[in-house]
């Protein structure tokens, strides 16, 4: 499940059921306009409009973008980190496409709306993420080799991780579907930015409690134990995004991002190996 050959076949199914669901969402969409599908039937900011057919592409590839997360895992807690920042500027950006129907449907002014808050969201988060690989990609503090029971925990809980994502992706997005299919007859629909995603990083926080409890003791380093704290910190703050809302939601997301950058930059000081 963790092999390059693995992975390319995720890649691929990803690609295609990304086009196939898009197209199956457009024509969808293209059947409400004629007429020949009532809109009662289906929640108006997924369907009525034909630019939110672009939503469904992009929670495709938030789905392998999470297993890609788990995949590098068992690499890199750093590497890892920076795919959860990933993934939150990629529901930001997939909610713009959302944001966009109601938009143009009349229903909110452009300063009052959600698509404004994502659109800025992304954008400061994007920058985040470009100080975040460009802090990675310059690391200059010593290697340090991990035990080899630190190894073995990372594999373990990413192969656990990965059946729960399975396990979790395949009841929430059922949930949703059935929800769904329901609409008429229960009005209030989850927002599908919701499903699956504030259950994974509620899990993701704890599996990080456990990297940060185990490498305390094979790090040997504060400093890296300091950093790995920052981490599980960023990680609850853009899980607690997904309770929040307007401004709040961004700036929580934000947060979580600026503070895993901070603890990456810090813990590569020279100040603290000098007098290793």
């Amino acid at each position: 499940m963790f092999s390059e050959k693995f992975k390319k076949r995720i890649e691929i199914f990803a690609t295609y059921a990304g086009i196939s669901l898009f197209v199956i969402h457009f024509l969808i969409i293209q059947i409400i306009d004629f007429g020949y599908l009532p809109i009662a039937y289906f929640p108006e900011n997924l369907f009525g409009n034909p630019f939110a057919s672009l939503f469904t592409p992009f929670s495709i590839l938030l789905v392998y973008e999470v297993y890609l997360l788990i995949y590098y895992l068992r690499e890199s807690y750093t590497k890892s980190v920076s795919k959860q920042i990933e993934i939150m500027a990629l529901i930001l950006l997939r909610n713009s496409f959302k944001d966009i129907g109601k938009l143009m449907q009349g229903h909110t002014k452009l300063l009052n709306s959600e698509l404004l808050k994502d659109l800025i969201g992304f954008v400061f988060l994007l920058l985040l993420l470009w100080a975040f690989h460009a802090l990675k990609k310059d690391r200059k503090g010593p290697k340090y080799k991990l035990s080899d029971e630190f190894v073995l925990l990372k594999k373990r809980l990413s192969i656990g991780l990965f059946w729960i994502f399975i396990g979790l992706a395949v009841f929430s997005f059922g949930d949703w579907f059935f929800e769904l299919i329901n609409h008429s007859k229960t009005p209030i629909l989850q927002d599908p930015s919701h499903i699956f995603y504030s259950e994974f990083f509620t899990l993701l926080t704890f599996v990080d409690v456990l990297l940060l409890l185990s490498s305390a003791r094979n790090l040997g380093n504060t400093i890296l134990v300091i950093r790995n704290s920052g981490y599980v910190l960023a990680t609850l703050l853009m899980r607690i995004s997904f309770s929040l809302e307007t401004w709040e939601r961004i700036l929580a997301v934000l947060m979580g991002a600026s503070i895993a950058a901070f603890m990456l930059w810090i813990s590569e000081r020279d100040a603290f190996y000098k007098n290793r």
